[in-house]
């Protein structure tokens, strides 16, 4: 019997050329792969270049952390499954073609793949957008792709989808098994800080068991607490105690409101932006220590850094007015009933908050006439110029900024739980289980 010819435009040179392009991506993806994994143990990664070209920021955003904790896998393995199918599928076709059999279905396989890596492009240029962040490694995985789509569909002229079924059906099976193949290794990657100092947090002995004069107490809980951290966390602590020790301490000064009470030997303080993903972690995680932690052992303090320039002349972007308006209404709530749940719901609808959602949002707390009122006050501004200026003394470098008792620290959940329960005190021998701090290390 004769083979079928291979279709007209599908060259073995074109074969190889996306085969090289697979393999490429894939160990892109790999060296990706370890650089999220050297950020989560508090190191830095090549991209992280700025606030506005940092990876970090695409790979902790919310969408990156579902993907994780869903499927197992982060995002630069999901890219390392794209690159073993993208390798995979013409080398196979190119063997085929070599024994001349006909490889149909592999070619529709081949063009499946392209098209689900272009619409994964798109999804985290997305995603990136969102975040104001450039993904510079990202970028690299995006001009692979983009070259072997186009040597998939525009140099594959009328090759069309032949033997369809069976081309989905191969590259189904084919990143099926690459995922399960790279699944364990996911699942051992650490998670963002915040969600893993979560996670630490939930396995904490709850601290409200003990009175505040239980001294002996307290100190057996936190070197418990320390000793019983995964590495990375370990790492992740000492890192904030770094940031925290060399920080230099300002006066407390009055507060507008608290959560908690004013006589409390911690105060949190924290500037939050209403779109900024780490922000609201540290609500969430704000809520945990409420629960784990003795009742009047720390109060909260709420403050505003909102990222645009509308209404923050330290920063230069104008891209997103509702950062303004909720920072806004977050101070005209402040000090009534409920403040607090506005904020958390405004974290919540995080993803598609709009000027309207705001009010909305608002509703139940204070009537609409009253809060566009306030929100144009001058008081309002100038509280929210006084919140953005005391920031700026504490040398803010994005959101969210959390102090303790005056002091720079982190919003990392095991740091602020373990600065309750030493009062503040950086120097506790609990502390000296931990590894050396890496000062080049980047924690909020």
């Amino acid at each position: 019997m004769t083979a079928k010819p291979q279709a007209g435009p599908v060259t073995p040179g074109s074969l190889a050329a996306l085969a090289s392009l697979g393999a490429l991506a894939s160990l892109w993806a790999l060296f990706l792969w370890g650089e999220l994994r050297l950020t989560r143990a508090g190191g830095a990664a090549f991209c992280g270049l700025g606030p506005g070209a940092d990876c970090a920021a695409v790979w902790d955003s919310a969408f990156a952390s579902a993907v994780h904790r869903t499927t197992g896998l982060p995002v630069a393995a999901w890219g390392l499954v794209w690159g073993l199918v993208a390798f995979l599928l013409p080398l196979a076709a190119l063997w085929r073609a070599a024994v001349a059999r006909h490889a149909g279905a592999l070619v529709s396989a081949v063009r499946v793949a392209s098209a689900a890596g272009i619409v994964a492009v798109f999804v985290f240029l997305a995603v990136s957008l969102s975040e104001r962040a450039l993904c510079v490694g990202c970028f690299t995985t995006y001009v692979l792709v983009a070259g072997y789509a186009g040597i998939a569909f525009l140099g594959w002229p009328g090759a069309g989808l032949p033997e369809a079924g069976r081309g989905l059906a191969l590259a189904s099976a084919a990143t099926i098994l690459a995922y399960f193949a790279l699944l364990y290794p996911g699942m051992h990657t650490p998670r963002s800080a915040g969600e893993a100092g979560r996670a630490a947090l939930a396995g904490a002995p709850a601290a409200a068991a003990f009175s505040s004069s239980d001294d002996a107490a307290r100190d057996r809980l936190l070197a418990e607490f320390v000793t019983s951290l995964p590495a990375p966390q370990q790492q992740t602590l000492s890192d904030s105690l770094h940031v925290y020790r060399q920080a230099s301490a300002q006066p407390l000064g009055p507060a507008r409101t608290l959560l908690g009470p004013a006589t409390a030997p911690v105060r949190i303080t924290e500037y939050t932006d209403v779109l900024c993903t780490h922000c609201a972690e540290l609500h969430q995680t704000i809520g945990q220590l409420q629960q784990y932690l003795e009742p009047g052992s720390f109060s909260v303090e709420p403050r505003q850094f909102p990222l645009d320039g509308e209404c923050n002349p330290m920063v230069q972007r104008r891209d997103a007015p509702v950062r303004c308006l909720a920072a806004r209404a977050q101070i005209c709530l402040e000090a009534r009933p409920g403040g607090s749940d506005f904020a958390g719901a405004l974290f919540e609808k995080q993803d598609k908050l709009s000027p309207e959602t705001v009010f909305a949002l608002a509703q139940p707390h204070i009537p609409r006439a009253e809060l566009e009122a306030c929100l144009r006050s001058p008081e309002t501004d100038a509280k929210l110029r006084a919140d953005i200026d005391a920031a700026t003394r504490h040398g803010i470098d994005g959101t969210p900024l959390v102090l303790v008792n005056g002091r720079k620290g982190t919003s990392f959940g095991p740091f602020l739980y373990a600065m309750v329960l030493t009062q503040g005190s950086p120097s506790h021998p609990a502390f000296d289980a931990l590894p050396p701090a890496n000062p080049n290390a980047h924690v909020h």
